[in-house]
């Protein structure tokens, strides 16, 4: 099909030439073969005027008018895919829709058991795909290759749809067996425990926390083990003598499996957010706005909200 002189099966060759700079790549990623490839870039040269892309050693580089088209027919191509893919009325029960969800391991563990319990009853032919966090997931939810990121509010794009999936409220968690946390501790007796985190963004972190607050999250000689994700935490504090500072819905989930007690933080802390953020093309997409108040049921469900528990009953 062609539109004011262009034919529109050009753009989709235009998007990934200019995401891949490489016209053998290119070609692979549309299944057709390089001289295919290669023609269409000659077309397209010809319809703007323009090299589109050129050689810099054994590169190839953006000119600056594709520099400035990239991002418009990048979004071109996802409302276009978007319309193709929307269905007139999202029927959980009968659809075999695969999403894309990339989400970090402390939702993973609060999430995912009730999410596959709430699918497995309503939409049984309905996939999910969840990924691990990605330094930089906005490329992926760009091209659509991610339709949904879960992750702390303080990782907001402006460019993206948010909404909030939960607010968390930080606890102390440590072994029940725990000489120090046998109460309620002080704020000294938590700074004097050595802790195990993961690694965290002390800059963005620190835009939301004042210095004393900071102060909880370890600091120097108070770090036991830099862990490599949330999940492994509650289990390496079993039998020590160290804390840990968790949202209390990771926290409740992990007093389930193993023997530890959860206290109040001995100070004013903020709440901190997780988020749903999605391209704003699929705001009212059926599937995306149902998918999305699943996730938000499920994390209500499956993670609670009930008063921290009191100190220990013994071994």
């Amino acid at each position: 099909m062609r539109f004011r002189g262009l034919d529109l099966n050009l753009l989709v060759a235009l998007d990934v030439l200019l995401e891949e700079r490489n016209v053998t790549r290119a070609a692979e990623r549309m299944h057709v073969g390089q001289s295919a490839m290669s023609a269409a870039l000659a077309r397209l040269r010809q319809h703007f005027e323009d090299d589109l892309l050129v050689a810099s050693g054994r590169q190839m580089v953006p000119s600056a008018l594709a520099a400035t088209l990239q991002k418009p027919v990048k979004d071109v191509i996802l409302q276009i895919g978007s319309l193709v893919e929307t269905e007139r009325q999202f029927i959980p029960a009968r659809s075999t829709r695969q999403f894309t969800v990339e989400m970090p391991d402390h939702l993973q563990l609060v999430v995912l058991p009730m999410l596959m319990r709430q699918l497995s009853a309503e939409a049984p032919g309905v996939m999910i795909d969840v990924r691990p966090p990605s330094r930089d997931p906005s490329p992926s939810l760009a091209t659509g290759e991610l339709d949904l990121v879960l992750t702390p509010g303080i990782y907001a794009d402006p460019e993206y749809a948010c909404e909030v999936l939960a607010t968390n409220q930080l606890v102390v968690l440590g072994c029940k067996d725990n000489t120090c946390l046998q109460e309620q501790p002080d704020l000294a007796t938590v700074l004097s425990l050595r802790q195990v985190i993961v690694p965290f963004d002390r800059h963005r972190l620190g835009l939301l926390l004042e210095e004393q607050q900071m102060a909880l999250y370890s600091g120097r000689n108070r770090t036991a083990l830099i862990a490599p994700n949330f999940g492994c935490i509650p289990a390496c504090l079993v039998k020590t003598q160290h804390i840990a500072i968790l949202n209390r819905r990771l926290a409740e989930a992990s007093l389930r499996s193993f023997a530890l007690v959860m206290w109040e933080v001995p100070l004013a802390m903020p709440t901190l957010d997780d988020i749903i953020m999605y391209h704003p093309l699929r705001q009212n997409d059926g599937g995306h706005l149902w998918l999305r108040n699943q996730l938000k049921k499920a994390i209500l469900i499956g993670g609670t909200n009930s008063a921290v528990t009191n100190a220990p009953r013994g071994p």
